[in-house]
């Protein structure tokens, strides 16, 4: 990897590249200590730190991770790319029911574009609609300066523009990286975010250590398993299952001479789904503990209800069977509402986001039409069925592995009392997410040293070698 990054930067336009990516990382750090105004930061600050204390802010906590702690500030970036990645996924399921829509993206590059813009327009009211609702919620936590609180209006008008700005902003940036960096753009940002709180959570778990909370072992068993986590992603991330795919023969040469078909592979990855499923477990339970916790503490059947679905409820398999044990036993204490949850919405989101980007049906026809087909199995109906059972054998497996590893986290906080947030440099959603984007950003990296490679030869080839631009991979 190393090695690739360091003959990166010894060609002129990859090193330009790169550079622009690193650029435009650094506009948008900057952007996202830019406060919102008229907000009162002690407030802010104090809020948040009341719902870290009683675990009743999962879902700001979720969503300040992807944002690298621009929304517990509160700053014109606080909405971060979510709003562009909700819209993204809605325009891909809207895209298996709307038939306009399927036309559109079987139009190739100007039907891209027609989706990208409705994309964008989407995501754009999105971010309006959910800055509205973070402006009313300050007004209602009394978390607004006193002389903008007598003025509702204008602060829902300030806040709904400053947000939506931000985020249009980033979209703007990820969207530059994508055509003139190097990588996918979103993901880019996202992962920068998330790497960003790490740093934070680190510096956490070393002050817990200093000041005698923690032991060192157990933090360097927090890099150890994060260094575990990290190798088993990437494996699991790069697993495909390679289905063989024989063309038929075909005759060349004017009929004259039969050439034999060749056999290749139908590469199916083992997680197709990426991390999509976990964060749309995490999303949805989530929302019940905050949601509830606004009623407050005077209102017991809400704080009662939102218990049930606490990430560390009391209501677990620990405490329902009477245990006063600790060692082993105390990985019952996972064992709740919460994460039965948690795994059984992932698993099915797993099935469910495979099923709208893969379509075993259009694969075989595809195959079909090239005159490919996989052995033993007849063209048609019979081959998408053979795909269709790999594909869910496989999506099985993807799905435990995600379970697996999403749930690290959640086992070292509640049943060893490490700390949520320097637990979560051990797995999470947040390590799939980096691993992913750092995977695919290495691949778009080699791929442009090999296309220059490649032009390289072509170019001495033309020019006999006289003045042509050499370069080799060492």
């Amino acid at each position: 990897m190393f090695e690739s990054i360091r003959n990166a930067f010894s060609i002129p336009d990859l090193r330009k590249k790169l550079l622009f990516t690193l650029w435009m990382l650094v506009f948008y750090r900057v952007g996202a200590h830019v406060p919102t105004p008229f907000i009162d930061t002690t407030a802010l600050n104090d809020y948040f730190n009341n719902l870290a204390q009683t675990g009743a802010g999962n879902v700001f906590g979720f969503v300040d991770m992807f944002t690298g702690g621009a929304f517990s500030q509160m700053t014109v970036m606080a909405l971060g790319v979510m709003p562009y990645i909700s819209a993204s996924i809605i325009m891909q399921v809207m895209n298996l029911v709307i038939p306009q829509l399927q036309k559109m993206s079987k139009e190739g590059e100007a039907g891209r574009r027609k989706i990208n813009q409705v994309t964008r327009y989407g995501a754009t009211a999105l971010a309006a609609f959910q800055s509205a609702g973070l402006g009313l919620w300050m007004l209602n936590e009394g978390l607004v300066v006193s002389f903008m609180a007598n003025n509702p209006f204008l602060f829902l008008l300030t806040t709904v523009i400053s947000l939506t700005t931000g985020c249009t902003i980033l979209m703007w940036v990820g969207e530059r990286i994508t055509d003139r960096g190097i990588g996918n753009g979103m993901s880019i940002l996202i992962a920068a975010s998330i790497v960003v709180r790490y740093f934070t959570d680190a510096a956490m778990g070393i002050g817990l250590v200093r000041a005698g909370e923690k032991s060192a072992f157990m933090l360097l068993m927090i890099v150890a398993l994060m260094v575990v986590s990290t190798i088993a992603i990437i494996l699991v991330q790069e697993g495909a299952r390679k289905v063989p795919i024989q063309h038929a023969k075909r005759q060349v040469g004017g009929g004259k001479r039969v050439e034999m078909g060749q056999m290749n592979f139908l590469p199916l990855k083992v997680n197709t789904a990426g991390v999509i499923p976990v964060i749309f477990a995490s999303a949805l339970l989530s929302l019940p503990t905050t949601l509830f916790s606004f009623i407050g503490a005077g209102e017991q059947a809400g704080a009662g209800f939102a218990e049930w679905f606490a990430m560390q409820s009391r209501h677990n398999l620990y405490n329902w069977l009477g245990l006063d044990a600790g060692a082993a036993w105390r990985l019952l204490t996972v064992v709740n509402l919460h994460t039965i949850l948690y795994v059984v919405l992932t698993i099915f989101f797993c099935f469910f986001y495979t099923a709208v980007v893969f379509n075993p049906q259009e694969v075989a026809e595809n195959l079909k039409k090239v005159g490919a087909y996989v052995p033993g199995y007849r063209p048609g109906k019979e081959t998408a069925d053979y795909i269709d059972s790999v594909i869910s054998r496989i999506t099985l497996v993807g799905a435990v592995f995600l379970v697996v590893i999403a749930l690290i986290p959640q086992v070292l906080s509640i049943s060893f009392g490490v700390a949520f947030n320097v637990a979560e440099l051990t797995g999470g959603t947040g390590l799939i997410i980096v691993v992913s984007v750092v995977l695919d950003t290495m691949k778009h990296i080699e791929s442009q040293l090999l296309m220059r490679h490649y032009e390289g030869f072509r170019m001495k080839r033309a020019g006999g070698g006289g003045g042509a631009r050499r370069w080799s991979q060492r």
